[in-house]
């Protein structure tokens, strides 16, 4: 892995909502999880997505709340100890896509001091009751975001009788090696090239497909290779299942989320069926209910992917 962006002393340890939620329920300390991680020569890295997941229960019903504020409370924990937060999904891509076309380098995959200390107001907002009426429309966008994304991928496949028929060819041990492929030709460009034009809309779509040749064309763009593999994971998920379930969408802006990371935990493992897929070399844990998630995490890191 280049680790231009990223301190080359320490790996990275990425954790979707499940395992936040489990470390939660378990009363597991923050500080002594940290520091047992820590002589691994391992730290967290916080997504900012589980962080959304987090907080949105604010803004499902009255029921989710109180679990919301507990994770939230619980969080703060990390925070004052300032493990590093992941930037979002669509600022890595930015970033990335700058720094492809030598606009702007890229320094770094997390939140800088001034986005941190951000992230603490907001949560602590939160907590206090003060909720901003474009922090509801912020999650209700997201939410509907998800929704679109994984109907899309249905009807693009319902159009496109041949693509799904070639999907549906590629058997589940040829996979790696085709999503390998694919991602580096035409259709791994044409994705990338899509999430490009949702961030950079006043730009030529022409102009747009030669950044993404750039980004798939060299391995420190982690985050354009994740996100383009993820998608490409999904439509074969859905042409040789004939659907995909709900959430599954909306988990891969964690994968997306732990590009630049070299461990991804979850207690899910469809979620890191779907890490594997997409981020090469990526050491994969999966942590069952009503295991201890700290010893899991402390006697897994030096595995290989599981």
């Amino acid at each position: 892995m280049e680790q231009a962006k990223l301190d080359d002393s320490m790996r990275y340890l990425y954790a979707d909502t499940s395992v936040w939620n489990g470390l939660c329920d378990q009363e597991a300390d923050p500080r002594a999880l940290s520091l047992a991680l820590a002589n691994s020569g391992v730290t967290f890295a916080l997504g900012f997505n589980a962080l959304f997941e987090m907080a949105k229960l604010f803004f499902s019903n009255s029921e989710k709340a109180p679990r919301g504020r507990g994770l939230l409370d619980y969080m703060k924990g990390y925070l004052a100890i300032r493990i590093p937060i992941v930037k979002e999904n669509w600022a890595l891509l930015v970033e990335e896509a700058l720094d492809a076309n030598r606009e702007k380098r890229m320094e770094s995959c997390f939140r800088d001091a001034g986005q941190y200390q951000q992230t603490i107001r907001e949560v602590d907002k939160l907590l206090a009751g003060d909720v901003e009426p474009e922090a509801a429309q912020f999650f209700q966008s997201r939410k509907a975001a998800a929704r679109t994304s994984r109907s899309s991928i249905r009807e693009h496949l319902e159009a496109r009788a041949d693509l799904t028929a070639a999907l549906r060819a590629v058997r589940e041990d040829a996979l790696p090696d085709f999503l390998r492929m694919a991602s580096l030709g035409r259709a791994g460009q044409h994705v990338l090239q899509n999430h490009l034009c949702q961030e950079f809309p006043r730009n030529l779509p022409g102009d747009l497909a030669g950044v993404a040749r750039i980004l798939l064309r060299s391995s420190r763009y982690r985050a354009s290779h994740a996100m383009t593999r993820s998608d490409l994971y999904l439509n074969w998920r859905c042409a040789n299942r004939g659907s995909i379930r709900s959430d599954l969408p909306d988990d891969t802006f964690h994968v997306v989320s732990a590009a630049y990371c070299h461990v991804f935990v979850t207690m899910e493992a469809d979620q890191a069926d779907v890490a594997r897929h997409a981020i090469e070399g990526i050491q994969s844990i999966v942590c069952n209910h009503g295991d201890s998630i700290s010893d899991r995490l402390v006697s897994g890191l030096g595995g290989s992917a599981d």
